[in-house]
């Protein structure tokens, strides 16, 4: 009572020596009992590891119990010793501080601040020193020991203080500088973060060791003093070095990408309506694999390396453009349009500026890859790589080629125009000719289908054309059997959302998309034709550990089971034998799995998809700006230039025991009807080694019964001419006229 009462004498003296001013400004007691410190989110993977974090002031709040009992004992031995034994002012300490500050004619009164008087400024009062404020942080300080026990104190101080580099609280100040949780902080490294507290700048240990380490000697002989350690731990915590594993904030964590799609798309649920991603403290689970994600990288850098010595030995820059890039760029513009300076004149300049130059072509013709992999039975992303600036210091917040890039896919679009076709009943062992076809565009030009080596052929199935990617035979089929809206059809129902542009060279995959959006539409193939939202976020919870959205898969039929049994099986092809047997022959991958190479016009873009039935996976690569491009089919194709990450990342994830991955066969409907055929005129049986197995649709094999493709269709479309073909026969080749402005992408 009789410190109550002096106390009491303190705070009416303050209030009549400043007026009612003193009590403005004061926190409420629903804000003294729900304090509010700025949190940050937290993105883990979905096999727990901490992926990233969101924040104004890097702070993860955790409970005294999880924090060493060594940081409060340090903090009270050099901050407030009378801790346990004050009502939140030590008069002592106070009474002697006034009298300094009265003698030294102080205008910034400061000095004697308890733990508790600490926390009342850092959560509710501003940091200026005056009296005013003073008596403000006295108030506050005893409503404080009022509301919450010493202990809920210490836990508030810790997890709200500043410790430099950027963290805010213990447990972000430990995994900062130490790379571990609070919980696990030996005497040294407690007093190392207790000693950033007086001077967060001086005393941080990643930029002055020396400092750092003196003074938290200091703080293990005051801990020592106050009894907290004994002389001996005291004598070893002194002679321990320090070993840093320092983290800066800046480091964007394992798949930046990823969690910059996150945080822009966190939000986009209702029932986050008022969240803020920055301060509230959420836990984020996502479905990505760490695992996978490390995969994913080690590919794509691998890959982007090679990719870029091959372009850098062959490429050279144009004239043309090189102007076109000067005029262009930002510096150029600035000297024209703010400096006055004539066009001419600083182009001139530019262009005389090697340096310059050089950084400027440098930019322009970086290799650029994307690799993105779902699993097709809910939609989880596995693996998440938009770019190849992946390092702490170059990334920031870069263009993500995984969904806000929209490339042509060139023939990784075609399983869509074969999947039209084998639904409407044409078995993958119709013959169609490969000769070119040249198609009238409504602009009075022709439009010329070729296959990418410039060779024809005669009668070829389906199967084999799909497999070995021939342009002739796709462009046949969509001319014989198809509307480009029936493409667009099928592919809408199979996952792409993008505009399509109604015409043929659809077939060809000139239509842009993204690799997010192809992997989905991708996912029909592996998951027996069912395809799923992409699906990134399974729960958010709040900083209580409140789920606040939750998210479950969401699942489309795009294919009837039959057929796409059968397009699996004549992607199968691709890989086994077509485009990608580089997969198995070079790259050893011996797990049933699927896929489709893609290279487009003058090879802008090489694309892999491929799948398994646990895994679908896209990899891109190209330019950001589409004049600068691959040189040669050599090394730009896409089984070439995407399908080695492609391979890379697969086998990796398959040959890690810890990921369960395992080879499962793709499962055949039951109304799949499997025929047997010889490769010879002779009779198909068991002993013949020859054989091979046809699979058909049931529509399919009834129209084949019937004979329906005896003779050759009347086509759904119209305004084409016959070319010469390879036997140069007599049919007259059109009047030349000018290509349409969408040229058709090349295979593979």
């Amino acid at each position: 009572m009789k410190i109550t009462g002096i106390l009491l004498v303190v705070i009416l003296g303050a209030g009549a020596l400043f007026g009612i001013d003193l009590f403005r400004g004061l926190p409420s007691l629903k804000e003294l009992e729900n304090p509010k410190p700025e949190l940050a989110s937290l993105v883990y993977s979905e096999d727990g590891v901490l992926l990233h974090k969101f924040f104004l002031k890097n702070r993860t709040f955790v409970p005294l119990r999880s924090i060493s009992r060594w940081a409060p004992a340090a903090l009270i031995a050099t901050e407030d010793v009378a801790f346990y034994k004050h009502w939140g002012v030590d008069l002592r300490r106070l009474t002697i501080a006034i009298g300094e500050n009265i003698v030294k004619g102080r205008t910034r009164w400061q000095g004697a601040s308890t733990i508790t008087q600490q926390l009342a400024k850092n959560l509710f009062l501003t940091q200026e020193r005056t009296l005013s404020r003073k008596g403000k942080e006295l108030i506050t300080a005893i409503q404080l020991e009022r509301t919450y026990t010493k202990d809920e104190i210490l836990a508030l101080y810790l997890n709200t203080v500043y410790f430099g580099s950027g963290a805010y609280g213990i447990e972000s100040a430990a995994q900062t500088y130490f790379g571990k949780p609070a919980s696990q902080l030996t005497i040294p490294e407690s007093a190392t973060l207790i000693a950033t507290l007086k001077n967060p700048t001086a005393y941080d240990p990643s930029k002055d060791p020396s400092s750092s380490r003196s003074r938290r000697n200091l703080i293990i002989g005051l801990m020592e003093k106050e009894g907290f350690i004994t002389h001996a731990q005291s004598v070893k915590a002194k002679a321990t070095p320090l070993v840093l594993r320092y983290t800066p904030i800046s480091h964007q964590g394992l798949a930046p990408y990823f969690t910059e799609y996150i945080r822009q798309t966190v939000k986009s649920g209702s029932m986050l309506d008022g969240v803020n991603v920055y301060r509230d403290g959420l836990t984020i689970q996502t479905t990505l694999d760490s695992r996978m994600q490390r995969y994913a990288q080690e590919a794509i850098a691998e890959q982007a390396a090679y990719l870029q010595a091959q372009f850098d030995r062959s490429w050279r820059c144009p004239e043309s453009l090189k102007t076109q890039f000067i005029k262009e760029s930002a510096r150029y513009k600035e000297m024209v349009n703010e400096e006055g300076i004539p066009a001419n004149v600083a182009l001139a300049r530019l262009r005389a500026d090697a340096a310059w130059i050089r950084n400027l072509l440098h930019q322009k013709t970086r290799v650029q890859m994307a690799l993105v992999a779902l699993d097709p039975s809910n939609g989880h992303v596995k693996a998440w790589v938009g770019g190849t600036n992946l390092g702490p210091d170059d990334y920031r917040y870069q263009f993500d080629h995984v969904w806000q890039a929209k490339r042509q896919p060139g023939s990784a679009f075609k399983p869509f125009v074969y999947a039209a076709a084998i639904d409407q009943g044409i078995p993958a062992n119709y013959r169609i000719l490969d000769q070119p076809l040249a198609l009238r565009s409504g602009s009075g030009g022709v439009w010329i289908a070729r296959n990418s080596e410039g060779n024809s052929g005669g009668m070829t199935t389906l199967r084999y054309a799909l497999a070995h990617s021939l342009n002739q035979v796709t462009v046949r089929l969509a001319y014989e059997f198809l509307s480009p809206s029936e493409i667009i059809n099928y592919a809408r129902r199979m996952g792409i959302s993008s505009p399509m542009q109604p015409n043929l060279s659809i077939a060809l995959g000139t239509s842009e998309v993204s690799p997010l959006e192809l992997a989905r539409a991708y996912t029909t193939f592996a998951n027996n034709g069912a395809w799923s939202d992409v699906l990134p976020v399974l729960k958010v919870l709040d900083k209580n550990g409140r789920v606040i959205a939750e998210h479950q898969p969401s699942t489309h039929l795009g294919l009837d089971p039959a057929t796409n049994y059968i397009m699996v099986s004549m992607l199968k092809d691709v890989i086994d034998r077509g485009t990608g047997i580089a997969a198995r022959a070079r790259y050893g991958l011996d797990m049933e799995a699927a896929g489709k190479t893609g290279t487009t016009q003058s090879h802008r873009d090489a694309w892999f998809v491929g799948f398994t039935p646990q895994l679908v996976a896209v990899v891109w690569a190209g330019f950001d700006d589409e004049r600068v491009h691959f040189t040669s089919m050599e090394y730009g194709q896409g089984a070439r230039a995407a399908l080695p990450a492609w391979a890379n990342f697969m086998k990796k994830s398959y040959t890690d025991p810890s990921l369960k991955l395992e080879n499962r066969y793709f499962p055949m409907p039951d109304n799949v009807i499997a025929v047997p055929s010889a490769g010879s005129s002779e009779s198909p049986d068991v002993l013949n080694h020859n054989v091979t197995v046809e699979y058909y649709t049931p529509k399919a094999y009834a129209r084949d019964q019937a004979g329906d493709f005896n003779s050759s269709p009347a086509p759904v479309n119209s305004g084409a001419v016959e070319l010469p073909d390879s036997t140069g026969g007599s049919r007259a080749m059109p009047t030349p006229a000018p290509a349409p402005s969408a040229a058709p992408p090349e295979p593979f």
